[in-house]
């Protein structure tokens, strides 16, 4: 009855409404469900049992595209990028790069605080990872017919399309910032039950980590012998595969950590739906049990009070 007072008081609604009792059903019966399927969770059961292993996998895969989409290529090595596009002084490399950073800040921002519950997970990545790919096809494009003249006099401004190149990336990281910068997380952290939360969450926060270090450590390498072919690789990633996997993951927006067993196949619907009705039966009867002590409470003091009073 605690739990069903403390959600009524979050919901900032009435412990009998509807809403309320339902959540806490769905509640319930997810927890139930959680017990009778990982019984004894180890790691055998946590990463392949039903409905677990296309999680984990998800998990996985989300931060090695992430890594492998060029934003910390750009972002680590920002004012060597930008030196190979045409910014041949620190001070203008580091400006450009500063500007970078602050484009990335103020985009993250905007989306997280206003847009990520507006267009949903799929939509937003799928955006992301097109317009991402889209610019860096440009940024390669342009670098290969009009590569920066390494005859430009000490202290001159950068020629056009080395600004045109600039401006495609500031473009591109305000793109990475309304779906796949932050997105991954919100979306590993949405698809794990809480049996197995600390495993899943391990496991994108290592793959995370993993694939920073390979990204970082290959980058210079990358920049030195394919040139403006990086563009082109980190485009062909972009829309080759970070859309389609934009497009082929589940939709979270909206969904209960409850619903996450019934989508990705841990419990089929109906037995879902069965333990909620069933847990719905169980808090009505402590409602009613609840009110008849309350009355039979209310009778008895009024009794006693009339009887003082003869």
């Amino acid at each position: 009855m605690d739990a069903l007072n403390n959600l009524s008081y979050l919901r900032k609604m009435p412990v009998d409404s509807e809403s309320v009792r339902f959540e806490m059903a769905e509640i319930e019966a997810a927890i139930l469900e959680e017990r009778e399927a990982r019984k004894g969770l180890g790691w055998t059961e946590a990463f392949l049992g039903k409905g677990n292993s296309i999680r984990f996998f998800i998990a996985f895969f989300i931060f090695l595209l992430q890594q492998w989409g060029g934003q910390n290529s750009v972002s680590y090595y920002a004012p060597t990028i930008f030196k190979s596009i045409g910014y041949e002084g620190a001070s203008e490399s580091l400006l450009a790069s500063g500007i970078y950073g602050i484009v990335k800040v103020v985009a993250t921002a905007i989306f997280v605080f206003f847009l990520v519950e507006t267009l949903g997970r799929k939509l937003s990545l799928a955006i992301s990872a097109t317009g991402m790919g889209t610019l860096f096809y440009i940024v390669g494009s342009i670098l290969k017919t009009h590569p920066p003249s390494s005859s430009l006099p000490a202290g001159a401004s950068p020629p056009p399309a080395s600004k045109a190149m600039a401006a495609m990336l500031y473009i591109y990281v305000a793109f990475y910032s309304m779906g796949w910068g932050p997105l991954p997380w919100v979306y590993s952290s949405d698809i794990f039950p809480t049996r197995t939360r600390h495993y899943g969450l391990s496991t994108a926060s290592g793959s995370q980590w993993l694939w920073n270090f390979v990204v970082a450590f290959v980058t210079p390498r990358m920049i030195a012998h394919l040139g403006w072919k990086i563009f082109i690789m980190f485009a062909t990633v972009n829309i080759g595969a970070m859309l389609p996997f934009s497009l082929l993951i589940p939709e979270t927006k909206g969904r209960s950590l409850e619903e996450m067993d019934v989508i990705f196949g841990a419990v089929s619907a109906a037995e879902h739906a069965a333990r909620i009705q069933e847990s719905e039966k169980t808090i009505d009867h402590e409602l009613l049990h609840d009110t008849k002590s309350i009355r039979s409470e209310t009778h008895s003091k009024g009794s006693l009070e009339a009887a003082r009073n003869v």
